[in-house]
């Protein structure tokens, strides 16, 4: 999403954890020379220490890095020259964050990144490397593995520690406990508790290590509403990332001593900004949920936020001195010059090619290209979420309507047009999420729809609604307020009391938080198969797939209502409406098109002009009579594309600066929607 928006999970049978309560434990380690930790002797361990510091916020310093280019900020920046440390450092590589995947031979791999990383470990005596979490789920291999295979990989990794994420649950409880502590390093989480109020088993609250005369604090933090993008059980505990962060930065500096606290975080890009302002003491955070790319470092009331995005494109390299201040950060980024490390190449290609021969299998074609680029998926409706959901509805004869939501399509990969195979759609489906039916009413559809619009401004992606849909039309605003508007259901208006037949699946159903108001219905029809190979399944019975853009989903962003004046001229039938209040301008005729409930008519005009605060939309006067003689529609809607003006808007990021609209990726354009009342006497000739 592009930085992905992710409200992704996987739905597996709850096996939850009944064994014997694991402590809660916080371990005081000590760095190996090659990175890794090791708990240290308790009389290393001085109980008695405290950092002495008064912690206040600081300057703001920025950093700047293009591409692999690191800034030592011994230099002026932002107007703030720092000085070179006189005392001891420590240097944050990070992060994994890798979705269980390894990477393809010749592609950005695991291979290429252990190589990088083990180079910026040697070369340091300060330096630690971090996880932030997702590593167990979602990707291919991890659908045949339950996450093993990377473990495998991360315990050769001179991991220093990794936080835990949502995908980490991907495969149920039991499995995530069996991998953390199959796991040679620990697994930090500071968040996540049994439902006797334990730590989750396999994992530690914190760490502190010993670099030098240096003590630094390390906890996890993971984003609000767990539950309802994980497989996480609902009796599981979830603890506030705010109020964890205060709890673990008080816990590290007056009980543990540590002079630098560093927060590993599986939260959403915006909440660091949150957790700077609303946590003191808290010296850096590292990582996201959101898979955001900076280009530089930032510091916002005093904590430096970094993040490099997924795994294998780019690596951080943070530098803080005793006070936690910023001395240096760079990106790396990975491209095709960046030799692997052989060891792990021979494991990288041993690991395809017992999965070659299966994977490899075709099921199908496309006559079409199909993304699964999140950019699209988040945003608008697209082939692939088209296909995926009238798989849905093929599932079952009396299913009417079907939902995916977009973060549980994968891979942001173009496929076709061409030939399908298994491990195409296993990449791009690798949740074991079964597809269910069950009914539900108008009312809880329109929540459901509801529910997913995430808003301008608050979301960093621009507006979207985050999700694919088949049996449905339906209209959407996301300014300020999640909005639906006209919802049809073949063709038919969706009437609030009645009932409908809905296939979807049983994460969505039964675990996505967004899908709440379907939780209770009772399920009429369990297939019994997971979405990936059911898909599988429709590619082979109905190929050459080609699945069209049908308008499934309309994005409004202005609503300038009916027309307000008729004019014919030169032949054609012209009608006014007013131009968007938010339009610095109008886009050009060919982003227009029209919708009707009827056959034998384009709707799409022929005609569009901007002339002051009137906006034209014409017919050919001869054809739109003659639709108008014939048609029993009451409404034609006009769709078009329009520059916003932002400062009509007043969206501002969190700085108070203005943003730049549009914002989300898939559209070139904010969105009208003009409506023709096709009744009105005006219309008629005279």
């Amino acid at each position: 999403m592009s930085p992905e928006q992710s409200d992704c999970g996987r739905r597996t049978a709850v096996r939850s954890t009944r064994g014997e309560p694991a402590a809660e434990r916080s371990q005081v380690y000590a760095v190996d020379d090659d990175g890794g930790l090791r708990p240290r002797d308790p009389s290393e361990v001085d109980r008695d220490c405290g950092c002495g510091r008064t912690h206040t916020r600081r300057a703001f310093v920025g950093a700047t890095a293009a591409g692999a280019a690191g800034l030592t900020l011994g230099s002026q920046v932002a107007g703030v020259a720092a000085e070179e440390p006189e005392g001891d450092t420590v240097t944050i590589v990070h992060d994994l964050h890798s979705h269980s995947e390894i990477g393809e031979p010749g592609e950005p791999n695991i291979a290429r990144y252990q190589n990088v990383v083990q180079e910026q470990l040697a070369k340091r005596d300060d330096a630690i490397f971090l996880a932030n979490g997702d590593e167990l789920g979602s990707s291919t291999i991890s659908f045949f593995t339950e996450g093993a295979h990377k473990i495998d990989f991360m315990n050769d990794m001179n991991l220093t520690a990794a936080g835990v994420g949502n995908h980490d649950f991907d495969y149920g409880v039991d499995v995530a406990e069996r991998r953390f502590r199959d796991s040679e390093f620990p697994w930090l989480n500071s968040a996540l508790y049994t439902p006797e109020g334990e730590l989750f088993p396999g994992t530690e609250r914190y760490a502190t290590l010993e670099i030098g005369d240096l003590t630094v604090g390390l906890f996890n933090v993971v984003l609000r509403d767990f539950h309802g993008i994980t497989d996480y059980p609902d009796d599981y505990e979830q603890r506030d990332p705010v109020e964890i962060a205060e709890e673990m930065v008080e816990l590290l500096r007056e009980e543990e001593g540590a002079d630098v606290v560093v927060c590993s975080s599986h939260t959403a890009h915006e909440t660091h900004f949150e957790l700077a302002e609303e946590v003191d003491g808290l010296d850096a955070i590292f990582g996201s949920h959101s898979h955001y790319t900076m280009d530089a470092a930032e510091i916002h009331e005093g904590t430096v936020i970094s993040e490099v995005g997924y795994a294998y494109f780019h690596l951080g390299v943070m530098t803080l001195d005793e006070n936690g201040d910023l001395v240096s950060w760079e990106r790396i980024d990975l491209d095709d010059d960046v030799e692997p490390d052989p060891a792990f190449k021979a494991r990288i290609e041993a690991q395809y090619a017992e999965l070659e021969e299966e994977l490899a299998e075709p099921v199908g074609e496309t006559a079409v290209e199909l993304t699964s680029s999140g950019a699209v998926n988040y945003a608008r409706e697209s082939r692939l979420g088209n296909l995926i959901t009238d798989a849905m509805l093929d599932a079952h004869d009396e299913a009417e309507v079907s939902f995916q939501n977009a973060g549980g399509i994968r891979t942001n990969t173009t496929y076709g047009p061409g030939e399908l195979t298994a491990g195409d759609v296993l990449s791009v489906l690798p949740f074991g999420n079964a597809v269910v039916v069950f009914e539900a009413t108008g009312e809880e559809i329109r929540r459901v729809l509801e529910n997913r619009v995430d808003v301008l401004p608050d979301n960093a992606f621009g507006a979207q609604q985050a999700q694919q849909v088949g049996g449905l039309q339906f209209e959407w605003s996301g300014h300020e307020t999640a909005e639906i508007h006209d919802v049809y259901v073949d063709g038919e208006p969706l009437e609030p009391g009645e009932t409908y037949v809905v296939s979807t699946t049983d994460y969505l159903k039964d675990v996505a938080s967004a899908y709440e108001p379907f939780r209770d219905a009772a399920v009429i029809w369990e297939s019994g198969a997971v979405l990936g190979p059911a898909v599988m399944e429709y590619v082979e019975e109905n190929s050459p797939v080609e699945p069209a853009l049908e308008n499934r989903i309309l994005r409004v962003d202005e609503d300038v209502g009916g027309q307000r004046e008729v004019s014919r001229r030169g032949g054609r039938t012209m009608l006014r409406f007013d131009v968007p209040a938010g339009a610095a301008e109008i886009a050009d005729e060919g982003t227009f098109y029209g919708l009707v409930w009827d056959d034998g008519f384009d709707p799409d005009p022929e005609y569009v002009e901007a002339d002051g605060d009137a906006l034209w939309i014409g017919y050919d006067t001869d054809e739109f009579q003659r639709f108008l003689a014939d048609t029993a529609a009451e409404k034609i809607r006009i769709f078009g594309g329009f520059v916003p003006d932002e400062e009509h808007y007043g969206y501002t990021d969190a700085d108070g600066t203005l943003l730049e609209l549009p914002v989300a990726v898939a559209y070139d354009h904010f969105r009208l929607k003009a409506t023709i009342d096709t009744t009105s006497p005006s219309l008629r000739p005279n």
